[in-house]
């Protein structure tokens, strides 16, 4: 178990290091190709401009935009749940309800690590 997070957190750096430094070559190839045409601080501020604005973009449209809207629940849903719900409430005290759910959890969890011979 502990092998296989480490394994997982140890691709997950890798990939990272390989994105950042990846994007940066790739920056730097471009700008390098635009020396020649725009000089060295237009070719930055180009490339810096070609690689900011799609996210800004993307990101300012995500927050601009609607939520869509979510579906309608099925008519008789909404009525079950509310008649069962009901019903538990005049029958039994939340108190016992709650109390007998942290019970079976408890038991369900001690009885999990006993060992089984």
């Amino acid at each position: 178990m502990f092998a296989r997070l480490t394994a997982k957190a140890i691709f997950a750096a890798c990939a990272l290091g390989l994105t950042f430094f990846g994007v940066g070559f790739l920056g730097l190839a471009l700008s390098s190709v635009l020396v020649q045409a725009l000089g060295v601080a237009a070719s930055y501020a180009v490339v810096g401009a070609i690689f900011v604005a799609p996210p800004l973009i993307w990101a300012l449209a995500a927050i601009i935009r609607k939520p869509a809207p979510k579906p309608a629940p099925a008519p008789g849903s909404a009525q079950v749940a509310r008649a069962l719900l009901a019903a538990v409430a005049k029958e039994t005290p939340w108190i016992a309800i709650v109390g007998a759910g942290l019970a079976g959890v408890a038991e369900m969890l001690l009885s999990r690590r006993k060992t089984r011979k």
